[in-house]
């Protein structure tokens, strides 16, 4: 009986003076929660619970509904004093985003050297529905949607995201070339929206759709284009560009070893953005933002284009359409013989060529062009007109014997009749 009494002394002040775990640190980052917010919207999508005990424990944490029943449990361990914090999403155990309404946080812990427990219900969390990029809506003007609120929770906000469209601008183009159009939507926040539906109207009575598309304009004037963007979560934009059509009055001057030379003959500075040169079945993309002045002749080098000499040439709308053709040759038109006509060659070999096969003399270089025109045969009916001074890049012609010259004097003519007669009289008598 004295030793049982010894020991129910000996363990007795320990019983006595123990005492249950308690929470050293508690903190809940955020009362309340957004879970269907976006990053950056500045609405708080998780909270954070840090907790640490004044022992080692065996600890549950779990997220407890108003009715009493176990939403999601977060965390438990059978030995531990300073777990790191926990995180809630305002998920349920299944990964359902859980209801909006008023949630407890249920800590349960177990003291691992003397059973003793202890348990903390005082913190909640608010579950609400707030800012969204992404709200379920077609409507053109900004919608509140609101949420009944459960437990005080605060309504729900769905505003429609503001776009911003960047375009080419207002600007001048050719007709009857085909002219890149681009549009690039953004959101309110910066965000490049690729999903964006994007449609043109060009004023012509012509639709297309896309984000980058090309547009031939067939007749000069100012046309209103309209680039109208939507996306799926309502947003919705219009911009709008005047266009100005001129006729392209672009040439091809020369196309030889050092490259093709082209000529603005009008006086506004002409885009040739995309448009393309063509030679010897090859071609060359005109770089994008590529522009002559008004009046302006340009080379592009042969070192450059990198494209095979051959007898034609071509410059091509961004759509492979033909602008202009070199060279050129026209139909010799009836005319007078002092008037001086337009004669187009494709290159001096070829001419030379048809030259060596008539049976004509050879004319002088002093001699009226129309002759040389009428010793060749008519050549086919090409796209444009010869280019001026296309012509002074042939060599002349070698000159003509002076005995073929002789001949064709009239009085040469009158001569030769004297002695005809003087030689009849002669015969007579």
């Amino acid at each position: 009986m004295r030793i049982a009494g010894f020991i129910l002394a000996l363990f007795l002040p320990v019983f006595a003076h123990a005492a249950p775990p308690s929470l050293t640190t508690y903190t809940v980052s955020h009362d309340t929660i957004y879970p269907s917010a976006t990053a950056g919207s500045g609405f708080a999508t998780t909270t954070s619970i840090d907790t640490a005990f004044s022992e080692q424990v065996k600890v549950s944490i779990k997220i407890m509904s108003a009715g009493g029943g176990t939403v999601k449990s977060l965390y438990s361990s059978s030995g531990v004093t300073n777990p790191a914090p926990k995180i809630w999403d305002g998920m349920n155990t299944a990964g359902i985003r859980v209801d909006n309404g008023t949630y407890t946080i249920l800590i349960s812990a177990t003291s691992t050297a003397t059973s003793l427990t202890m348990t903390d219900s005082s913190k909640t969390v608010i579950v609400a529905s707030s800012d969204s990029t992404s709200p379920d809506t077609s409507s053109d003007s900004i919608t509140t949607t609101t949420t009944a609120p459960q437990s005080g929770a605060p309504p729900e906000y769905i505003p429609i995201p503001t776009l911003r469209i960047v375009t080419n601008g207002s600007r001048s183009v050719s007709s009857s070339a085909d002219t890149a159009f681009t549009a690039v939507v953004y959101d309110g926040k910066g965000n490049k929206r690729n999903d964006a539906l994007v449609t043109w109207s060009f004023g012509d009575g012509m639709r297309r759709v896309g984000a980058s598309v090309f547009h031939a304009y067939y007749d000069p004037g100012e046309y209103l284009a309209v680039v109208h963007a939507i996306t799926s979560d309502g947003g919705d934009a219009l911009v709008e560009n005047i266009i100005t059509v001129k006729d392209a009055s672009i040439k091809i001057v020369s196309a030889s070893s050092r490259g093709i030379t082209l000529v603005n003959n009008s006086a506004r500075t002409l885009d040739l953005s995309l448009w393309r040169l063509s030679m010897g079945g090859k071609e060359f993309k005109i770089p994008e933002d590529t522009q002559i002045l008004g009046g302006r002749t340009v080379l592009f080098p042969s070192q450059v284009i990198q494209l095979p000499l051959a007898n034609s040439t071509f410059l091509l709308y961004p759509s492979g359409e033909v602008a202009v053709k070199y060279p050129v040759v026209m139909i010799p038109a009836q005319t007078n013989a002092t008037a001086q006509p337009s004669v187009g060659v494709e290159s001096y070999e070829q001419v030379q060529a048809v030259e060596d096969s008539e049976p004509a003399p050879l004319i002088s270089r002093t001699t009226n062009i129309q002759t040389h025109e009428e010793a060749v045969s008519a050549p086919t009916t090409t796209i444009e007109p010869a280019a001026v001074g296309a012509v002074l890049d042939v060599e002349p012609p070698a000159p003509a014997s002076r005995a073929s010259g002789i001949f064709k004097s009239p009085w040469t003519y009158g001569f030769l009749g004297v002695i005809a007669l003087a030689g009849a009289a002669f015969i007579f008598l």
